[in-house]
Order: structure tokens, then sequence, then C-alpha cells
């Protein structure tokens, strides 16, 4: 879940989807918005936002001036959310649940917990007061302090309400506490400034929810509740944000420093007692196979020796991989994103797994496929069935697995031969339960799953593949998941968190038994068991992350389980709210709330501007409009623009009043420079076309502009000179096309993308059919390749070709002009927000050459020099990590044939330092020093906010 608002994927998807239409529901305080077959989901919503709204308010003090705009949708088998308070208040709400290891998986109401932890960041980054409130009753809803607040206390108070609101939630998850108890008992606990900051550490983004909700508990336990409701209203009247600890010293009378410190050392305390009683009463565990940490799931024995589980490190892509049991080999076996879980075939010939595909250009989500370990070749087996966890039969004849939709998952079984025709339900669930990781017997007759139940109760059941009768194994609140079936089917192995620290436990059918059979300090997951009934495989866990771990049976435990000790508080049903539609009305919400200002560059210095902008709660159209006044000259622009996006292929149409300087004039041989007028429109659409492992889109724009000239060259004749040369006017009419294609690759820790390529495409024409009275034609292109040294990891090649030629009538082609950077204030550039890309011909002025064509090479060898990650506490600036680069730069812009010999070359280094500056803006800081070694060529030092291309 996340605070800031951004163009929300799977929303948009469904906005895509010309087939669903959108409906509204409002209430008190929301007005929600979905498509059409979300209805009942839409009314459970407008049910639990008002509970909700009822009881945070009191307890953040705070109510929203207007209705709360909720944006319900179900593009993406992904659980997740966001909330923003500018320009108004939104809330976007997926409806899939959590997955069967998400670090969501907690909770007694799903939609509940999202509701509570969203209206909680409305409600507190909405508080505000003082001179900000002030300037917001003037300009529009411009200011929201709580938004520049560390992503800790934002998170970590929605954390904790989620929690204080429900059954479940994150502060109860003994997921989420053993990702705590592993940092604290292993001395990898991270420090308020990297917390503060873009955490570069396992567990990464989550860390903001994890440390945060606990660190906020612990000063609502120390100085109450209402601690929480004192900061949020105190950083919210500050007109300049970032003063965290004095906001915290108000409202509890302690330094933030000392809090951390001491929340650190009781968190010492409580998690080494634990880990004493863990070792008092013997440690219980299998032996580690991997050492890669991060993230795995799912590990499935092909055979005796070999195992299969999905692996997301931070150095390699996602991938299913292939471990060999004797030798520790690693071998992979393909790309795959997603929710991705593993099923061999027995015997090795396949393993499917479900991952990411597009469908229909306008979703992606998961489907299943089929590898073929011997030549990894993959065969994709249903197509927009949203089909996830499957498992095969022992015969290979049958495959089940669980399919999503509107918030609620359904066992399925189906023949493998053609799963689409024959796809069937086993288990339907009751509206909003959840089926997870199902497992065939070994006779093949029933399988075993875990499912979520409404009151909070997460199990495990068996049901019959021919009646479809249904047993429950366990019954209570505990989280009994991933189940696998004993050797000769006559029992269950699974996890279970009974003890307050997730177990492998044995149930046995005939007797009801259950034994526990590890006893580890952190977790055991997803148990599997190898095919001759001798070792289980399973998920373990150290403060780096998860790895894979085996267990031979002959050292497990085997003593019997103790009964869960319920200590939750009961879970509360929601009533039902009947509330009547209308069809969605985008106008509703698409008028400006703000104005805007600006300082930036223009042909004559600097220009102030004034802009306004509006955007629906859907997204079904967006628009914008500036007023601009150079400060220089006097001058007037205007520039609006409208966004289409309910459509396949989004427009964007755009008009445009420009006052330019630009060459062309020449008077007595000289040039002089020249004002214009430029009038214009345009009008421009973009075919994304999706895929999970690349990007790729194809776009296509029109402009009609009128240019005349706003001011006369001045300046006397003489008689003796040649007659002045002006700049073309007149009516410009000119169409363009493009087409992108990326596979680039950048892994966690890579301090640039390290793998593949990027392709792009631009042509662009004008010719008299197109209403205008000049010809000009233009094309470009760039190849861009990255290669990872095979010597070092995270040391990269970065290779880019570029060229581009233009023609038509004299005087209308268009030029290309090469040579090294614009001197830039890194001051300046920092509060105008701008960031400079890499590609230059650097040891040369700014277009060094000029001309109808180009061609342009450099050639980049970048490698790490540390990561620093080191910030003032708190303080909004905070140092990620420092990297160079030596270089290469050849290129020429010409008129005459190419010439080799006249391109100008460059060579040098560039010292790069990362950046985090107000908790969340990342910079580069670009540090250069380059030699132009041949003609015009000189020795430049440059300093500037910029990244490499």
């Amino acid at each position: 879940m996340v605070f800031a608002l951004a163009a929300a994927g799977p929303a948009g998807a469904q906005l895509r989807d010309r087939r669903l239409a959108w409906r509204t529901v409002v209430t008190a305080h929301f007005v929600i918005h979905y498509p059409q077959p979300l209805a009942v989901l839409a009314r459970r919503v407008a049910t639990l936002a008002e509970r909700a709204q009822t009881r945070l308010a009191p307890v953040l003090g705070h109510t929203p001036t207007r209705r709360v705009h909720v944006v319900l949708s179900d593009g993406s088998d992904g659980a997740n959310g966001s909330a923003t308070s500018l320009p108004y208040p939104v809330m976007r709400l997926f409806a899939t649940a959590p997955d069967d290891l998400s670090t969501l998986g907690d909770y007694d109401d799903w939609l509940s917990l999202l509701i509570t932890h969203e209206h909680t960041h409305v409600l507190h980054l909405d508080t505000v007061g003082g001179l900000p409130a002030v300037l917001n009753a003037v300009f529009g809803r411009t200011f929201a302090p709580n938004n520049v607040q560390p992503r800790w206390f934002i998170e970590g108070l929605a954390v904790h309400e989620e929690t204080e609101e429900s059954a479940g939630g994150r502060l109860r998850s003994t997921l989420f506490e053993m990702f705590m108890r592993m940092a604290t008992v292993e001395d990898a606990l991270l420090r308020l400034d990297q917390l503060s900051a873009s955490v570069d550490e396992w567990p990464r983004g989550n860390a903001w929810y994890l440390y945060g909700s606990r660190f906020v508990d612990f000063i609502a336990e120390r100085h109450g509740r209402g601690a929480l409701r004192r900061m949020s209203f105190e950083y919210g009247r500050r007109l300049v944000p970032f003063g965290l600890h004095r906001t915290v010293r108000r409202a509890t009378g302690e330094t933030l420093d000392d809090l951390y410190a001491a929340w650190i050392e009781r968190l010492r305390r409580r998690h080494g007692a634990t880990a004493a009683r863990v070792e008092a009463a013997g440690r219980v565990e299998g032996s580690r196979l991997t050492h890669r940490g991060e993230l795995a799931r799912a590990p499935r024995f092909v055979d005796d020796h070999r195992l299969v589980y999905f692996a997301a490190d931070r150095s390699e892509d996602p991938q299913l991989r292939l471990v060999d049991l004797r030798t520790g080999a690693r071998t992979k076996l393909t790309r795959a994103v997603g929710i991705v879980t593993p099923a061999p075939v027995r015997g090795g010939q396949a393993v499917w797994y479900a991952g990411l595909a597009a469908h229909r250009s306008v979703y992606l989500q998961h489907d299943l496929y089929r590898v073929d370990p011997s030549t990894g070749r993959r065969q994709r087996m249903t197509r927009g069935l949203r089909a996830r966890e499957p498992d095969v039969s022992r015969d290979g004849r049958w495959v089940t697995f669980t399919v999503n939709g509107a918030g609620t998952t359904h066992l399925m079984i189906a023949r493998t031969g053609d799963v689409e025709a024959t796809a069937r339900v086993l288990v339907r669930s009751r509206r909003f339960e959840q089926v997870y990781t199902p497992r065939f017997s070994p006779d093949g007759r029933r399988v075993a799953f875990s499912r979520w139940t409404r009151g909070g109760f997460r199990d495990v059941a068996l049901v019959d593949v021919e009646t479809g009768d249904v047993t429950t194994v366990t019954a209570d609140r505990a989280l009994d998941t991933g189940p696998c079936w004993t050797a000769n089917g006559d029992g269950l192995y699974f996890s279970s968190d009974r003890s307050g620290i997730a177990n492998l436990y044995r149930w046995d059918e005939a007797s009801g038994s259950v034994q526990r059979l590890t006893n580890v300090l952190a977790g055991a997951y997803s148990p599997d068991l190898s095919p001759d009934g001798r070792r289980l495989a399973y998920l373990g866990y150290t403060s780096r992350g998860w790895d894979v771990w085996v267990l031979p049976l002959e050292d497990a435990l085997g003593e019997p389980a103790t009964p869960y000790l319920d200590r939750r508080p009961a879970a509360v049903e929601p009533g039902r709210r009947s509330a009547l539609s209308t069809r969605y009305q985008p106008g509703a919400s698409l008028y400006p709330r703000a104005i805007r200002f600006d300082l930036a560059e223009d042909g004559f210095g600097q220009e102030l501007g004034v802009g306004v902008s509006g955007e629906d709660a859907v997204g079904y159209y967006a628009w914008s409009a500036r007023l601009a006044t150079s400060l220089t000259t006097g001058y007037t622009d205007i520039d609006a623009a409208f966004r289409f996006n309910r459509t396949r292929t989004p427009l964007t149409v755009r008009a445009f009043r420009r006052i330019e300087r630009r060459g062309g004039l020449r008077v007595g041989g000289e040039a002089r420079p020249w004002t214009e007028a430029s009038h214009g429109a345009s009008a421009d659409v973009t075919f994304p076309i999706l895929h999970p492992l690349r990007g790729q889109s194809v776009g296509a724009g029109y402009t009609l502009r009128w240019i005349a000239p706003r001011q006369d060259y001045g300046g006397r004749l003489d008689p003796n000179d040649p007659p002045p040369v002006l700049p073309e006017t007149g009516l410009f009419p000119s169409a363009r096309a493009s087409w992108v294609f990326s596979d680039v690759r950048r892994h966690f820790w890579d301090i640039t993308p390290s793998e593949g390529r990027r392709l792009t495409l631009r042509a662009g024409l004008a010719a008299p059919f197109l209403g205008g009275d000049f010809t000009s034609v233009n094309a470009s292109w760039s190849w861009t390749r990255f290669v990872e040294a095979p010597w070092a990891q995270h040391h990269v090649f970065a290779l880019r070709y570029a060229g581009g030629i233009s023609g038509g009538d004299d005087g209308r082609r268009g030029l290309f002009g090469i040579g090294g950077y614009a001197r830039q204030n890194p001051l300046q550039q920092l509060i105008a927000g701008e960031q400079l890309g890499g590609v230059a011909t650097r040891g040369y002025v700014p277009f060094a050459r000029v001309g109808t064509r180009f061609q342009q090479a450099q050639a980049e060898y970048r490698f790490p020099l540390g990561r620093i990650q080191r910030g003032p506490s708190t303080l909004p600036v905070y140092l990620n990590r420092a990297y160079a680069n030596v270089f290469v730069d050849a290129g020429d812009a010409y008129e005459a044939p190419l010439d080799l010999r006249r391109f100008l070359v460059g060579v040098g280094g560039e010292l790069f330092v990362d950046l985090t500056l107000a908790y969340v803006l990342r910079f580069t800081l670009r540090l250069g020093v380059a030699r132009g070694v041949r003609e015009g060529g000189d020795t430049q030092f440059y300093a500037q906010l910029g990244a490499p291309f």
C-alpha cells in the first residue's frame, strides 16, 4: 500500500476496457466509483468506508470538508491500494485479496483492513492548519505538510490504525514479527536515517511498514494514542516541513532519537528472550540449501535430488530456478514475474507455473504456463483465466489451480491437455473468501488446500475430486498454510503459527492428531515432501530474506502440537448497505482545485508561469492550462492540453501560443536574432503493447502550426548588401510516428541498468497533402545495450548508437546538433526539479556541429564505488551510493556525405552520487571531466544533476 497517488495500472487497465461501464454510489462521506461487475463489492466498500470514518475521525481528530472519492478496480492480481489528499482526497483500492505468504495476509476482513489503512492516510494527510491552511484557502489545495514526512511515520500510523480497528493487521502478523525478530537477533536493525529515506536493505519498501508500525505503536503505548494525533496536527500546520524532531518533542516531551533508541532496546530484550526460549527448548530445523536471501517462493521437488522454486533476489532476473541437492548447483529454468508458484510433473518432464501474461493488450494478469526443463521452452496454457498456484496430479492428467475475480478466489480443476475447455469449479468460495496452494493427493482423488473464511480463519481443508465434499482439517484463527500430502496419502504436512512462530506440523487423518516437526527461531513455510518420502523442503528466513531449507524427516521433532490460544478480539462482520448507483459522471471531479506557480527558462531568460489542471477521479480525462510571462521581454505564452484515456489508444490534444527566438535571419550576410509568434494545435495517440517481460509502444501524432513574425528585424539596410534572408512563415502542418521497444532490466542493487536493450524509431513528415506549402521529412533512431561485465557484479558496459536524417525543401529541413552539455547550475536544477540525461558528445561546446544528418556513438564502463547509506537522522538529505564511469563519445552532424575523419571524439570520466531529498525525491549529482581530442575540443569540468543514459 502506498500513500502517494500514481497512475494506477490496474485501474487504468479497466478504464481502457470499453466493455465495462463505470457506476457511482454516494454515501454521507464517500463517493465510490466502480466498474459494473463490482456492484456488490462497491456496496460493501460503502459500508466499510463509513464504518472507518466513524471509528477513525475521533482518533485522528479530522474529517475532510468534502466527500472522499474511492476508486475500486479489479484489473490486478496483486493486493494493494493507495491514497492521497491532493488535489482532493482519493483512495484507490484493488479488489484482489493478498496471496498465500503476503505480508498483508493477516486480516479478519481484507476490504475492511485495506479501507482502514487508506482512510487513515486520507485523514492524516488532509490535516492542514496554520499558514498552510490560509494559503490553501487563497490558492486552492496546494499545501499538505503531512505529505512531506518520512514514509515510516505515514505508513506506520496507517498500519497501527489498521490493527487497532480490526482483529488482524500487521502489528499482529507473525510473519511481520518474524521479519523484526530476525533483524534484531542477527544485529541487522536499520538506523533512523536509513528508515527515513529510500531503504536499500531487505525488506526494502516493507521496512517503512514494519519498523514504522512498531515504532509508532511504541510511541502510542508510551505517550498515549493522542500523541499520534498531536504529531499529525503539529506537523500539518508547518509551512516549512521536515521539522519532525521538533514535532515529536512537542507531542511527547522526548526527542525522536531518544525514543528510537529506547524502542530498539526494547526490541533487543523482547526478541532476545524469544531466541533464548527457542534455544533452551532445542532448535530443530533443516539445513539451509540456498543463501541468496531476498524473495523465494514455493520449493517443489522435481525428483529426489532436484528442487524447483521461484527466486527474485537482488542480482538476477525473477526466475524459476532448479537447484541440485547433491551439488548445490543452480540453473535458471525460465524468467517469470508475478505470484509464481511452480508445479513439477512427476519425473521432471515439465514444470507448470502461473505467471503474469498480457490479455487483450489491456490487462496483465496471471495465466498458466508449462515449461520443458530440458529445453526451457514455454507453452501458455490459458488466456485471461487469472489462474494461479497450479498443481499437477501424479499421473499428469489433471491440474488444479485457483482463479481470482471480484475479490474472491475459487478452486478449479481441469485436464492438462486442454485446460480452458475442461476447467470446472472444484470448490466455490463464498463471496470475498479465498483459497490457496491446492495439492493433489498421491492417488489423485483428493485435493488439500488452505483457505481464508470470514471471521479471519485461515485453515487447511480437503476436497473430494469426484463429489466435491469438503473436509475441514484445522479450524482456528492461527495461520495454517501450505499443505502437502504424506507419502502414502494418510495425512498432511503444513505450516502453522499457532505457537507464535510458524513451524511445520504433521496431521494424521486416522487419529486426527497433529504433531510438531520443527522448532525454529525464524519461521518455516510451504513444505514439500521428496518423492522418496524422506525429506521436507520448506521456506525459511533470515534477516537477509527468504531461502530454501531441507529437513530430513528422521530429524523431525515429532511432539504433540499445542492448541492455538486465541487472544484476538472478535472479528466484526459489517452490515449491508443498500444504495442506488448512478452512471459515473467524470465532470463531477474534473474541475481544478488549485493554482500553481512556476519559474522556468524560455528563449529570453526566465518566465513566470501560472497554471491550473484537473483530472477526474477514475481517470477518464485530464487537462491542464498554463499562462507564462517572460520576465525579460513581457511576452506571454499560453498552453492548454486535454487527455482522453477511455480507450486502448489514449489521445492527447494540445493548443498553444508561444513567442520564441530562433535562427534563420541573415541581414548583410550576418545572423541576427529573430522573434516569431507560433500558434497551433496537436493531437497524439499512443498504443501500448503489453508484455510482462518487455515494454513496447507505437505512437502517432499531427501538429498544425501557424508562424508569424513577432517583430521586425530592425536596423537599416545597406543597398550594397545582398537582400535579407528571412525565416519561413505561414502554415506548417506535420505528422509523426514512433516505435519504442525495451527489455532493459535493472536489478535492485544495480547502479544503472545492467541487462537488455532499448530501440527507438521516430519519423516526421510535412507535405502539401497534409495542408502546408512545404515538404520536410526527418527520421531518427537510437539503440542502447547494457551488458554486465563477466568478472564483477554490477559492473556494466553501456553502449548507445543514435542517428538521424532530414530532407525536403530548402529552408524547411530539420537540423540536428551534437556537442557537450550546456552549463547548468545544480541548485537551479534542484529548485526546478530538472535532471539531465546522459546523451552528449562530451568535451565540446553544445551544438558544436549542426547539420541535416547526424551519427553518434557512446561507450561507457560503469562501476560501483560504494553504498554510502548515510544521512543526518530524519533531516531530508540522504546519500545513497556512489559510482563512476569512464567513457568515449564520437559523433558528427553534417550536410555532406559521412566522413569518419571529421568525427568529434571525446573521452573522460564521471562520478555520480545518488541522493534522496525530501524523503522520497531521487536525484543524481554528476561531476565530470571530459577532453575533446579533435578540432574544437577542450578540457571541460562540469557539475550538474543528471543520470547516465
